[in-house]
């Protein structure tokens, strides 16, 4: 009895080095099961993977991405006050990913949190030059009623991109 104690305690702790030594090869793993469940539309199993991956490692974007995504689509309160958290706790720690910013930006939009959304969009905008981002910041700058703020930013994504359609667009409805 004492030796099969012995042994389940020593797997028990086999188990556990594991994990602390190859967290972010789980965490791989699990994002991997969880684009499986994505494919096939399980929001849910894919959502629960990737939260726990981000669990193993706080520091995966490719999770804290991933966990946006399927947030986005599902477009509920729950869904994006969720994915704000995930984008907020990672952004914490690693302040200069546009990517996460830009989803952050969109879930408070979808939220109707202008304010917030402006910070997030001009933040990702700054830091890829993106016109793309620069109309987003300009809209939510709008929406937040800072007009002169929204025609700078929309001025900004002509001075990337001469042409760019949607800042001409955000300019001539601000001109009607």
């Amino acid at each position: 009895m004492e030796s099969a104690l012995r042994r389940f305690a020593i797997a028990v702790l086999s188990i556990a080095i594991s994990a602390v030594l190859f967290h972010t090869q789980l965490a791989g793993a699990l994002i991997v099961r969880g684009d499986e469940m994505l494919v096939r539309n399980s929001y849910d199993g894919a959502i629960n993977r990737y939260r726990r991956a981000l669990w193993l490692d706080s520091s995966s974007s490719i999770a804290a991405d991933r966990f946006m995504f399927v947030s986005l689509q599902r477009r509920t309160p729950q869904a994006l006050s969720s994915a704000i958290g995930v984008a907020s706790a990672y952004l914490a720690k690693r302040h200069d990913e546009p990517t996460l910013l830009f989803d952050r930006g969109l879930c408070q939009l979808l939220l109707r949190r202008y304010g917030a959304a402006l910070l997030d969009f001009d933040r990702a905008a700054h830091l890829t030059r993106d016109p793309q981002e620069y109309a987003f910041a300009g809209w939510a700058a709008k929406r937040s009623g800072k007009l002169s703020q929204a025609v700078n930013l929309w001025n900004a994504a002509l001075r990337l991109r001469p042409g760019y359609r949607p800042a001409l667009a955000a300019l001539a409805e601000v001109k009607r």
